[in-house]
């Protein structure tokens, strides 16, 4: 319950009211649920902009009576999420880090990515879904110009490095963590792979 940003001199985290209401036993709402290094993002010093996989999920906390529970989670606090009915699941963002302006983002309807993002030279973003694709989107407009099913779900960041001159995309694919468990379950196979992407010679 702080704000995105860090005091100047202390460097310290700013708590906002939202924490004092919870202590007070107010149920509060808390938007967005999730903290700036939930998954990877990208800079492009080129254009000086940040994307990111965000995540449209307001959660809600409130505070309970303390009971320790062995490996449970939130003692001392009730918490619920979902997404408001209608509204997408999360967005691929493009974002100036100096404004917080954003400069384009695009909707993911069914579930939010887990996978971090990765910007290259060429003006390509790469990045994954919890249905298993890896995308390449186009850095200044977000649009979707590629994709491909690898059988389960991405929740890593692409890679790239280069080989003998050549440049090359790489990303594991295989369902797990609590995201994967909490959206796509036993709907997409466990898998286990790494996948390698380059261009064809011409």
């Amino acid at each position: 319950m702080i704000e995105g940003v860090r005091h100047a001199k202390t460097g310290r985290p700013v708590p906002t009211d939202l924490l004092d209401r919870a202590k007070k036993g107010e149920k509060v709402l808390l938007t967005p649920s999730r903290g700036t290094n939930a998954t990877l993002i990208a800079f492009n010093p080129d254009n000086n902009l940040v994307y990111a996989n965000t995540w449209n999920f307001p959660r809600t906390f409130e505070y309970t009576e303390a009971k320790f529970v062995l490996g449970g989670d939130y003692t001392a606090m009730r918490s619920s999420m979902a997404v408001p009915k209608g509204e997408p699941a999360g967005y691929h963002e493009a974002i100036d880090p100096l404004t917080g302006k954003v400069v384009w983002k695009t909707p993911m309807m069914e579930m939010p990515s887990s996978a971090g993002m990765l910007a290259t030279a060429g003006g390509l973003l790469f990045t994954g879904e919890l249905t298993g694709e890896v995308i390449a989107l186009d850095q200044d407009t977000g649009r979707k110009i590629w994709q491909f099913k690898t059988g389960s779900s991405v929740n890593a960041p692409p890679i790239t490095f280069t080989h003998k001159g050549k440049q090359y995309v790489a990303v594991l694919s295989g369902r797990g963590g609590s995201n994967a468990g909490r959206f796509v379950n036993n709907s997409v196979p466990a898998g286990g792979s790494v996948w390698l992407f380059t261009l064809k010679d011409d």
